[in-house]
């Protein structure tokens, strides 16, 4: 493919809900799975225990990452990150602290509590 006939597969117009900095694959991800995009809030706060249990540890560690607190429940009910649900940062979700997922349309329910449990 030409560079041209790949920009033209990745350019999105005026869709602000399209993260930004992604390679081909992602792009493409994006762009081409059937899903529903909520916004939730950037995670801030106690790892939740699922995470934890990993490590065989009794600390509570303090996280902003949004594997650590979104992975475990996502992959539990939707499925696996980057197939069935992925993650990422839009127009202004880093202005106002926000985080964009994608889930697949077959998991769409799921992505309706998951705008609800993390508004």
């Amino acid at each position: 493919m030409s560079k041209s006939e790949i920009t033209g597969l990745t350019f999105f117009g005026d869709q602000n809900w399209m993260p930004c900095g992604l390679n081909l694959y992602d792009k493409l991800w994006w762009r081409f799975v059937p899903g529903v995009v909520i916004n939730v809030a950037w995670p801030n706060g106690p790892i939740i225990k699922e995470f934890i249990d990993q490590y065989k540890t009794d600390e509570q560690w303090l996280s902003a990452d949004p594997n650590e607190h979104y992975r475990p429940w996502l992959e539990k009910h939707v499925g696996k990150q980057g197939r069935d649900w992925n993650w990422g940062m839009a127009d202004r979700d880093a202005t106002e602290n926000r985080l964009t997922i994608k889930i697949r349309r077959k998991y769409a329910k799921y992505a309706t509590i998951a705008a609800i449990k993390w508004p």
